[in-house]
Order: C-alpha cells, then structure tokens, then sequence
C-alpha cells in the first residue's frame, strides 16, 4: 500500500512537471493585420559637427593640447663603398685584430681605428659592426 501512494505522488509531480514544460497553446482565432507606416523623407539632410572637449571628465581638469607633429624629413641613405669582411685575429681566445677590405685594399684594423672614412667600432669572430658617414652597419664574415 506504501509503494502504491509513492507512486501516486511521483505520478502527480511528473505529470505536472511535463505539463509545465509542454503548455497547451491558445488557438487564435482572428489575425490583426499591420499596415506598414510610410514617413516622408526630408528634402534637406540635417547635418552635425562633433567638437573634441579636452577636458578630463572626472578631474574636471583640462588636458594639454597634443604637440603639433614635427616635420619628416627625408634622410638620403648613406651610398656604403665595397666593404668585405675576411676575419680576425685572435689573441688569447678574443679577437684584437679584423681584417677588412675597403675599396679593395685590406687593411688591420683595431677597435677604434678609420680607415677611408670607414671606422670600426666592435667586432666578433663571425661580424664586425662599422660606421660610415655616420651610419652603422654589420657585416659578415665572407666565405
């Protein structure tokens, strides 16, 4: 008898539960039909400015003005001579003399020394970094 009014009762809930889910819909019985509302369209198109305000919203405080963007001026590219680098010369495991060919002509140079112009600045084993006319440029140990 206990098994039976615990089925009753689980019987109900489901029923309820599914008949929430599941709602019989209302049948219409008549359709409105909506007319579609036209608006005349203005001969003359309004027209607005929006103005940047420099001021700071929450401090109330003004902003300062962006600085005008300096010109841009056209750097011509520094017209480099022939230069290859051959290698170095190590002396206890660090390199102190590279050999650079410049215009041809090889010559030893240290850190720090010019030659044509041509001034080494640091060097490795693998590359030499120079500068020419006041341009830097690395180059490669040529094979």
């Amino acid at each position: 008898m206990l098994l039976g009014a615990v089925l009753v009762i689980w019987g109900v809930v489901g029923f309820r539960i599914l008949s929430a889910l599941n709602p019989e819909l209302p049948e219409v019985a008549e359709q409105i039909e909506v007319a579609e509302l036209k608006m005349p369209r203005p001969s003359v198109i309004d027209t607005f400015e929006v103005h940047k305000e420099n001021r700071d919203p929450f401090l109330g405080t003004w902003t300062k003005k962006k600085a005008k963007p300096k010109k841009k001026t056209t750097v011509k590219a520094v017209e480099w001579i022939p230069i290859i680098y051959h290698g170095a010369i190590e002396k206890k495991g660090t390199p102190s003399v590279f050999i650079v060919s410049i215009n041809g002509v090889q010559h030893v140079l240290k850190k720090g020394q010019s030659r044509d112009e041509v001034t080494l600045l640091s060097g490795n084993a693998k590359r030499v970094v120079l500068r020419y006319k006041n341009e830097r440029k690395s180059f490669s140990l040529s094979k």
